[in-house]
């Protein structure tokens, strides 16, 4: 199952192509807890859910918001598959440029697509957001799929813990991985891109903004 097609996007977000920069944005009606601007300056992707061309990561005006979406991200199980195809995951890479005085930590996070699971079965989806220079601090927002389980899905967590890129600058480098498995193995069950989410699998989460001296 192979799904290609283009993201439309509902919000006005802004592409930004991997390894490419997105100009400054200014924030509209700043407040006190907020940076002036916020610019991605480069993003790298690895992982075998996310074959080169197939991720896309796009950023509200607002710096607040984040959309990646991956176009050949599945995981299957059952006859005829194989170790490999029982796992995924996708490292994403973001360099970021901000007001200086600012850090964010990311508050919660979304996932859309669709699955096949059958009774017996279960799926966990894990987003794991780290800094790096931070350390082996990490936060994971574990997303289970238990079965029965037949459709699209929109799966919400938030951890209830925060753990806030360093002070001390006006970058940030935050990394994102996404790893979906399924288990039992032995049985046919499948978490994919979704026809109906615009034929990919989606990743959105949230930042959250303090000044350095909160």
């Amino acid at each position: 199952m192979r799904y290609l097609s283009k993201l439309a996007s509902i919000l006005p977000l802004l592409g930004i192509a991997q390894g490419a920069a997105l100009a400054t944005r200014q924030i509209s009606n700043p407040g006190s807890k907020d940076p002036q601007y916020v610019k991605v300056v480069g993003i790298s992707v690895l992982g075998s859910g996310c074959p080169k061309g197939t991720a896309d990561v796009q950023i509200d005006a607002t710096g607040t918001l984040f959309e990646v979406t991956f176009s050949q991200y599945e995981v299957q199980t059952g006859p005829d598959t194989h170790p490999a195809d029982w796992r995924k995951n996708c490292k994403l890479t973001i360099n970021m440029e901000f007001t200086p005085g600012f850090q964010f930590s990311i508050v919660d996070t979304d996932m859309f697509g669709y699955a096949e699971i059958p009774a017996k079965v279960n799926g966990q989806c894990t987003n794991t957001y780290s800094f790096t220079g931070g350390g082996s601090d990490h936060v994971d927002f574990k997303l289970p799929l238990k079965g029965p389980y037949s459709g699209n899905f929109d799966l919400h967590s938030n951890p209830g813990i925060s753990s806030y890129s360093p002070c001390g600058g006006s970058t940030a480098i935050l990394n994102m991985n996404t790893a979906c498995a399924i288990s039992p193995t032995n049985l046919p069950a499948l978490i994919a891109a979704s026809p109906s989410y615009n034929g990919v699998l989606t990743v959105k989460f949230h930042l959250e903004w303090r000044p350095c001296d909160a």
